[in-house]
């Protein structure tokens, strides 16, 4: 057994390249609506963002002119400085706020849906949107809580952001839970098991080099080609959907995590199928069995196997 129970927590010792070979599996057949889903949240997220910066977007150049330049600098001087950043609107950062939360429900419930090999399309990510109020106050009660810790030193705010980051997994699992109650059980989950989830994380810095060479290449050809920074922005969107077949590779790995954490997956020993349809088996030949979420007396007694 790799995992172990601590006071009803589960301790996941899986090396990372078990916990990754989940995620792959989970997306057999399922990488093409993984990748156009992933592309959609962020497209859905950054687009408006982009053209509500270009229609109602600010400089900054000009607010210190407008707002008298310090020490009597002329406005050609910040004009000069400031006039190659991109313009920002308050809306954009509204809009942001306001769709976040949802999204990253959807993008929950689309990927636990997909590792327990359910039928998913990718407009499932809005799903989240059905749980709108909910969604947004965790996501502004896990960034406030993450922004506090933050405050302290960036290691705090990077336990945090682990510790709390089961969070949506758990509302996307169970809608009816409260806010405050999320954030409890998705502490009490993560106690012992941080630091796997940030190796984990971590092991995928080689796909993310990858993806983020052609991103980083599609972000410089529009630099190239246009000092306009709204055409430039547009560019960098388009460069961030190369990082999609990452990003999917980890939501999916992210959700096996999170299934074993929650107790419905065991780890079986045996060398035999363990699926009435398809056994999940790894490189490495471990395999793992879904419990069966009858209730919660059966997910009890699934734990102590």
């Amino acid at each position: 057994m790799q995992e172990t129970m601590i006071n009803q927590n589960i301790i996941i010792k899986e090396p990372s390249r078990n916990l990754r070979a989940l995620g792959r599996n989970a997306l057999v057949g399922k990488w093409k609506v993984a990748i156009a889903a992933v592309c959609l949240s962020v497209v859905v997220i950054n687009l408006p963002q982009i053209i509500f910066d270009r229609l109602f977007g600010t400089n900054l150049s000009s607010l210190m002119v407008d707002g008298g330049a310090a020490g009597g600098m002329s406005a050609e001087f910040y004009s000069d400085i400031y006039d190659s950043a991109p313009a920002t609107s308050i809306l954009s950062v509204i809009y942001a706020i306001l769709i976040t939360g949802a999204v990253t429900l959807g993008i929950s419930l689309f990927f636990l849906a997909a590792f327990r090999r359910h039928e998913v399309g990718v407009t499932d990510i809005f799903l989240g949107f059905e749980k709108f109020g909910k969604a947004l106050g965790l996501m502004l009660f896990q960034g406030l809580f993450i922004f506090l810790w933050s405050l302290l030193l960036v290691v705090p705010g990077i336990i945090a952001a682990i510790r709390y980051s089961q969070a949506f997994f758990i509302l996307a699992d169970n809608p009816n839970k409260g806010i405050r109650q999320c954030m409890d059980e998705s502490k009490a989950m993560m106690a012992g098991n941080i630091g796997k989830y940030f190796c984990m994380n971590l092991s995928f810095i080689g796909w993310l080099l990858i993806c983020g060479v052609a991103s980083g290449a599609v972000a410089s050809i529009g630099a190239v080609i246009t000092t306009n920074n709204f055409v430039i922005a547009l560019f960098t969107l388009v460069g961030t959907l190369f990082v999609a077949p990452a990003d999917a590779y980890i939501y999916a790995t992210r959700a096996g995590f999170y299934e074993i954490l929650a107790g419905h997956l065991i780890k079986e020993t045996e060398p035999t199928p363990v699926f009435s349809e398809e056994a999940r088996e790894n490189p490495d030949g471990f395999m793992y069995k879904e419990i069966e979420n009858k209730d919660e007396d059966d997910r009890d007694e699934g734990q102590q196997l």
